[in-house]
This record gives structure tokens, sequence and C-alpha cells, in this order.
């Protein structure tokens, strides 16, 4: 995962490990699955950055609101516009 698109700093977890270390972060993972992605980022130390600086993000993230006026365009927007933005997303993070 790049933090930003023009970050040299980029984290990148073991393929198969990237969900599991999200879900972990950010407090979905079942059970089963934080214990595997914990276990497994204790002995790998890609696996074990990546998932303390998702953590801090997501801690950083939830500890802010919500400007009133971002969430009010948001709600007013269309289906199609709501379409168009994830597709123009997706083009940026490739």
């Amino acid at each position: 995962m790049k933090l930003h698109k023009d970050t040299t700093d980029s984290i990148e977890p073991c393929k198969h490990m990237e969900s599991m270390l999200n879900q972990t972060a950010d407090g979905t993972a079942s059970p089963l699955v934080k214990w595997y992605a914990l276990s497994h980022a204790k002995g790998c130390e890609r696996c074990g950055t990546f998932l303390a600086r998702v953590t801090a993000l997501v801690r950083q993230l939830r500890g802010t609101k919500p400007d009133p006026q971002v969430v009010e365009s948001q709600e007013s927007l269309t289906e199609d516009q709501w379409t168009s933005l994830e597709s123009k997303w997706a083009e940026v993070e490739k």
C-alpha cells in the first residue's frame, strides 16, 4: 500500500496478508484472522511495519470529525457521479 501517490516510502506487505492486516487494523477481523495476522506480523518486518502504520492511520482518521459541508456534498451526489468518481479514483491508484 502506498501512503501517497508520490511517496517513495511505500510499504508492501506479503500479498496474502494485506486483507487480513487491514481487517486487524480497523477492528473488523474475526478472532482467528486477527490471531493469524498478529502472529505473522510479529515475525515479518514488512507486515509488522504495514500493520503499525495502517493501525496508526485508522486511529488518526477515527479521531477526526467529518466536515459537515463535505458530508452534505457527498450526500447530494447522484449514483452516476459516484460511479464516475470511483472509476477515476481507481485510475489514480494504478
